[in-house]
């Protein structure tokens, strides 16, 4: 019986020194990051500014030079409805009994982002930051709210918004989007850190998202979705559309709130 105890003593003793030795291995390879301050820090942030109402992220270092963040920059839906008046040179193809087409627009404006922040030294707030912005196509949509057309003119007639003749669908409605890129690069300058050196941190941003090339699309008078012509003149909501469809280059200012939990 004592032999068997000290074979299996021995046997257990054998097969525990691979796993010290592995235990051992991760703790050194933990050490090594956290020395090279790798990973070793956590903090979470909240940010209001141009690429959204507000910001929700975490950052973590990357060394002693570099600080990634990733997270969401979000805005609430917002619509802005107006009345366009028919009859005139802005007038929608189809009069409606009193004259008047009441639309709506509504802005869409929810990202995911991953940004790393550069420093020149270990000491400085100053940052250089590139990274990207993900998010859906459709910027700006604009449709009307109430129906206009009678039963026999759906999809045959629609409505005019400046210069932009819009048709209508299948079911008598009308639908503009202006479309972007949905992955929007991002290049800008900051003061602060992502992952500050105190427990709690204040940063400031200032850069551009880089949209593509944005366009007005549509439905067509052979019924296809199609990107509508680019015109500068005609009522105060076509402008917008022009407008909106030309921005290539979006300005960026955001202002942060952080704080280290690790």
């Amino acid at each position: 019986m004592k032999k068997i105890s000290l074979i299996l003593l021995t046997v257990a003793t054998m097969l525990s020194q691979p796993v010290m030795a592995q235990e051992s291995g991760i703790k050194n390879f933990f050490d090594e990051m956290a020395s090279r301050n790798i990973f070793n820090n956590l903090a979470f942030g909240v940010s209001t500014g141009t690429d959204g109402l507000v910001g929700l992220d975490v950052a973590v270092p990357i060394g002693n030079y570099v600080q990634m963040r990733t997270g969401f920059s979000i805005w609430p839906s917002m619509k802005y409805s107006t009345r366009i008046k028919t009859g005139d040179n802005n007038a929608s193809v189809v009069i409606t009994p009193d004259g008047k087409v009441d639309i709506e627009g509504k802005l869409n404006r929810n990202d995911y982002k991953i940004l790393f922040d550069f420093y020149p030294t270990k000491s400085t707030s100053f940052h250089i930051t590139a990274g990207a912005y993900f998010g859906k196509k459709t910027f700006l949509e604009v449709y009307n709210t109430e129906q206009f057309l009678n039963t026999n003119d759906w999809g045959t007639a629609g409505l005019q918004i400046g210069d932009y003749d819009i048709t209508s669908d299948d079911n008598g409605n009308i639908n503009a989007k202006v479309k972007v890129s949905r992955f929007k690069p991002y290049l800008g300058v900051g003061f602060g850190r992502a992952v500050p050196k105190k427990r709690i941190g204040v940063s400031f941003d200032m850069g551009v998202q880089f949209w593509g090339t944005p366009g007005v699309y549509a439905r067509d008078w052979t019924g296809q979705t199609v990107k509508l012509k680019d015109e500068d003149k005609g009522s105060d909501e076509g402008k917008v559309l022009n407008y909106v469809s030309k921005v290539k280059v979006f300005p960026v200012m955001s202002l942060r709130l952080s704080g280290r939990i690790l």
